[in-house]
């Protein structure tokens, strides 16, 4: 469910070294603080213990006291459906898992920063928090991390800097935005949806129903039994049905959820879509017009430096992968390397799995 949005927020994380609160609990909701908290303490409530092994890297452990770090931040100002924390669980996995696999590779380029790089850096991030209204100490405490894991991560950061700046060429900035030109260069398309919404609290069961229920429909579509706008009009639970389903023009960025952009950009006028599940249920979509845009690479190379960022750090992790093996102990959810398929801890743990310090015996 949502893949991309869960995907982006790790991965945005890890770039920026997983420093930065995302988002807090300083609401100027009091209740929505409340609720955004209740819901964090019962994910923790079920976390793994922190030294509990749950994958294994050339043989080395990687133990849940990162995996429950880097999802507690993740789900910091955010509501996650039950129905998804598998998932999250899994993507959070293997984000930790990248982060050492690019540490090896730092360590075989033998690319180094200096203790007063590290200083300069700490100063930085400590300035930055006086003018929020904060302290780093309030941040560490936030973050639930120490000064020197703090450090270690501003280390880490520094290093891939140095190693990624190598990367962002003119050369790749052109080439990136030649096969991304409709999400960068202002293109919009006009797009009908078909949605159809669950009954109460969203959970994995009902996605599914949904999402057979749209595969139903979208047969029918394709085997011009009925048209997309008349199907709109009959199924759909958007405020669009009463047009057909018709939204309008969309850009790629920034106004629909990213699922749901993505599927549209993909399609051709007069295709329909897959069903597209995000969090208010399951999408059909029709593109029916094609609004090019006519930026340049020169014009949103601001728009294209993270993604350029991101595309290095899943190319040198996706080449580690090949280099070294790894485990899944299963102790927690994961996603399966030949399959891409998600494998739930519960369905997977048949053991308890040894600690860190125990698997060293």
């Amino acid at each position: 469910m949502n893949r991309g949005w869960i995907m982006a927020v790790l991965v945005g994380m890890f770039l920026a070294g997983g420093l930065a609160p995302l988002g807090g609990l300083r609401s100027a909701h009091a209740q929505a603080a409340a609720d955004l908290l209740r819901e964090e303490v019962r994910y923790v409530g079920k976390q793994k213990p922190p030294e509990t092994v749950v994958a294994r890297i050339g043989g080395e452990p990687v133990t849940a006291a990162e995996v429950n770090r880097l999802m507690k931040q993740a789900m910091r100002g955010r509501r996650i459906v039950e129905a998804a924390m598998p998932l999250l669980e899994a993507n959070t996995l293997d984000q930790v898992i990248n982060r050492h696999l690019i540490t090896r590779f730092l360590d075989s380029k033998k690319i180094e920063v200096s203790d007063e790089e590290v200083d300069d850096a700490y100063k930085r991030r400590t300035e930055s928090y006086k003018k929020q209204g904060s302290s780093i100490f309030e941040a560490l405490a936030e973050m639930d991390i120490t000064e020197k894991k703090f450090r270690d991560d501003l280390q880490w950061q520094l290093r891939w800097e140095k190693a990624v700046n190598s990367y962002l060429t003119e050369a790749n900035f052109q080439k990136y935005f030649a096969a991304h030109r409709k999400e960068y260069d202002g293109t919009e398309v006009r797009v009908s949806q078909i949605l159809l919404r669950p009954n109460g609290t969203v959970d994995e069961g009902k996605l599914k129903q949904l999402s057979e229920r749209a595969t139903t429909i979208r047969d029918s579509i394709i085997g011009e039994l009925t048209t997309f706008a008349a199907a709109a009009k009959k199924h759909s639970e958007a405020p669009s049905r009463a047009k057909g389903g018709d939204i309008g023009f969309i850009p790629r960025h920034g106004l629909m959820d990213e699922d749901f952009a993505a599927a549209a950009f993909a399609l051709e006028p007069g295709q329909v879509s897959e069903p597209v599940l995000t969090k208010y249920g399951a999408h059909l979509l029709q593109v029916s017009e094609i609004r090019p845009g006519k930026k340049t690479a020169s014009d949103v190379r601001k728009d294209l430096e993270p993604a350029l960022r991101k595309e290095a750090f899943e190319k040198v992790s996706k080449q580690m992968r090949g280099t070294i093996a790894i485990e899944y102990t299963g102790a927690i959810s994961y996603l399966n390397p030949e399959t891409g398929e998600l494998v739930t801890g519960e369905a997977t743990e048949k053991k308890d799995e040894p600690s860190a310090d125990e698997s060293k015996k």
